[in-house]
């Protein structure tokens, strides 16, 4: 749902307030904040606002006084609305409401809806989002332009220059940064294979690595690496462009079909914000286990409370264009690699700065994890 359609279905309930005189909202915090902002809330004949939080009773929110609850003569109440997504139908049925009210309630959300309006994806700003709830991937492609929008490879092109050019310090997913930072826990993991190898080498082999963002992000923190070999897998059109103007003695494109194997052993096998756009997902945890690396690292992957399938918008400061994506539970992510790893560090991604994917129901985080092949 987009944030557009929740505010619509938010205002929808609120004409259940039209011959309403004394209302009375119950939350005085962001929420209610939000819904002064974005809907017709204020339109109708607000009373009083309440909340049990001591430090917000006396003064004014809005230009009203916050009251605690117990100071309401809920026998004159015409209706009250419950500002606090996720426990509206808790707060009606408690002894402060419940066992005195027993008129009009008004309530913003569903059921199965927990994730406030202003959290969820808005399509006319410029941030990411998500939408949906696909029980098959092929649903959410056939909605999506997808990764093999030629679109997509020539936008990143365009940022990779301004990075080799010195204009920008690094790109990803071709939206361009200006302050150099670097991905220390990416960093750190390269560091200690170094060491673990008496710095005679370091092989990475990073999956879905577009056309070099996280090496040459942090290409300057890792040049005391001596013989460090940055492999990237990738679509074909990505492939033939690094291969014929981006690959040195460190950097190398190979395709994502290839045989891994045929390269050499690798020391680290890297998914940087991959893994959940690969439809056939179990083929290449199959080829990563056969490859046994010493580490596997997943990073910006985006973790939830159950599977779910959606699509993923990407922000308008880049381009228009929109991806199925795959929100996988941290169980699932343990289990491609219980048999023959140990996970040694897991951490909230260090790279996305919003931090969450918002859905209706559920939020999803964007987590890193550190896999160590067992002896």
């Amino acid at each position: 749902m987009f944030q557009y359609e929740k505010i619509r279905d938010i205002n929808n309930r609120l004409t259940a307030l039209v011959d309403k005189r004394n209302i009375v909202i119950w939350g005085a915090g962001v929420h209610t904040c939000k819904l002064f902002e974005k809907t017709k809330l204020l339109s109708y004949q607000i009373k009083y606002i309440v909340d049990i939080d001591e430090n917000k009773q006396g003064r004014y929110f809005f230009g009203y006084k916050v009251m605690n609850p117990d100071e309401i003569i809920w026998n004159d109440v015409d209706a009250l609305i419950i500002s606090v997504p996720g426990r509206e139908r808790e707060i009606a049925n408690s002894k402060q409401i419940g066992g005195v009210y027993n008129k009009k309630v008004i309530f913003l959300y569903g059921q199965n809806e927990s994730t406030p309006f202003y959290n969820l994806y808005d399509n006319v700003t410029e941030a990411t989002g998500y939408i949906g709830d696909y029980d098959q991937w092929e649903k959410a492609y056939d909605e999506c332009g997808g990764y093999d929008d030629p679109h997509i490879l020539s936008t990143v092109v365009s940022a990779t220059k301004a990075v080799m050019n010195g204009i920008a310090a690094y790109e990803r997913d071709g939206y361009l940064f200006y302050e150099q930072k670097y991905n220390y826990n990416l960093c750190a993991i390269m560091l200690r294979c170094a060491i673990q190898n008496n710095n005679n080498g370091v092989r990475v082999l990073d999956i879905g690595g577009s056309l070099g963002s996280t090496y040459f992000q942090n290409k300057k923190y890792l040049e005391e690496i001596k013989g460090l070999e940055y492999i990237i897998a990738e679509q074909k059109s990505f492939v033939e462009y690094g291969q014929n103007n981006l690959e040195n003695k460190n950097l190398k494109f190979i395709c994502s079909e290839e045989n891994w194997g045929k390269y050499g052993s690798y020391d680290i096998i890297l998914l940087s914000g991959s893994l959940q756009y690969i439809p056939n997902y179990d083929d290449i945890i199959y080829k990563i286990l056969q490859a046994s690396p010493s580490y596997i690292v997943l990073d910006r992957i985006v973790v939830g409370n159950r599977k779910r399938i959606c699509k993923e918008f990407v922000s308008k400061k880049i381009y228009n264009g929109s991806y199925p994506v795959r929100i996988f539970t941290e169980d699932e992510i343990i289990n491609f690699f219980v048999c023959n790893y140990e996970l040694v560090e897991k951490d909230i991604s260090s790279v996305r700065e919003d931090g969450y994917a918002y859905f209706t129901d559920d939020r999803a985080v964007y987590k890193y994890y550190v896999f160590k092949k067992l002896k």
